[in-house]
């Protein structure tokens, strides 16, 4: 099943798009090193914000990854500022279910702390949604000028 989701999701938009694919897989593999390094540096306990800022990149790569696997999906601005940021609010409530089951037995959060926690990881998830649905847009009327500098 993973061999043809491969197959019929994934090559036929690195055959369309192998920029973008490569822009994606780049932000996914800098906001992975970045999670990790800020685990073992203990970042996400010594700067505040660091991990609603991971969190934003996450969700900036998260609807990266869909826009570029169904891209005529979310052409409409409609899909990029509601359904995408709907999408990555969903996913990321999933993962903050994950972190809830595989983190508890180390971490001793209170139920409070946790749910505050959550619900800002999941605004900071869906912010980052928000903001490729703004840079998106952007980003093709930029790649449009550069092919046609007289069309503006």
């Amino acid at each position: 099943m993973l061999k043809r989701t491969w197959q019929q999701l994934v090559l036929p938009r690195w055959e369309e798009r192998p920029g973008e694919m490569a822009a994606v897989g780049v932000w996914g593999a800098a906001v992975t090193v970045t999670h990790f390094t800020s685990m073992a540096l203990f970042l996400y306990s010594r700067i505040w914000w660091w991990d609603i800022f991971v969190h934003a990149a996450s969700g900036f790569g998260v609807a990266a990854i869909l826009f570029v696997l169904k891209p005529r999906l979310l052409r409409s601005p409609v899909a990029l500022f509601l359904v995408l940021p709907m999408a990555v609010a969903a996913i990321g409530t999933w993962f903050e279910v994950y972190e809830r089951l595989f983190t508890d037995f180390w971490v001793n959060w209170s139920l409070a702390f946790y749910l505050e926690d959550t619900a800002i990881d999941i605004v900071a998830d869906t912010a980052g949604a928000v903001v490729f649905g703004i840079v998106r847009p952007l980003w093709d009327r930029v790649t449009t000028l550069r092919r046609d500098p007289n069309r503006l």
